[in-house]
């Protein structure tokens, strides 16, 4: 005899929209430019803005993009009420300059409202990020199976 909890958690699950499916991969931008240190931070003017490109997934990689190349790592994803966060320390970046361009890595992503924050080097800032669906999602939901 099936204990009568059991099909109800499985047609709860089963009647899940996609869109409470928890996101695989987020990417985000910047709108602003914000630089901080010790002595406060300050927005930068529009016209001097250096757009951002940063990506993250629930297995823990992320790449923050800026200039001419990219602090990429891996780190284990804390999460909690909503809120999605990555920490890593001493992130190398893709196109080192002679001496280095490490910076410490934070970003977070609040899932409901589809925004969050960066902080690379001096750059903190505030961000615009959407779910996407990481390849084995797309392969699910089309029924494929990874196989195309």
């Amino acid at each position: 005899m099936t204990p009568p909890i059991l099909p109800l958690l499985l047609a709860a699950l089963l009647s899940a929209s996609k869109s409470e499916i928890p996101p695989s991969q987020w990417d985000c931008a910047n709108d602003v430019e914000v630089w901080c240190a010790v002595d406060g931070c300050a927005a930068r003017p529009e016209e001097e803005t250096t757009p951002m490109s940063v990506s993250a997934g629930r297995d823990g990689r992320f790449s923050v993009c800026a200039y001419t190349g990219c602090w990429e790592g891996e780190t284990e994803v804390v999460e909690t009420a909503g809120r999605l966060l990555w920490v890593a320390d001493g992130v190398g970046f893709s196109s080192q300059p002679e001496g280095g361009f490490e910076a410490d890595i934070t970003l977070l992503i609040l899932e409901k409202d589809g925004v969050g924050f960066v902080r690379a080097g001096g750059i903190a800032s505030p961000l615009l990020c959407a779910r996407r669906p990481v390849d084995n999602d797309l392969d699910r939901e089309n029924g494929t199976g990874g196989q195309g």
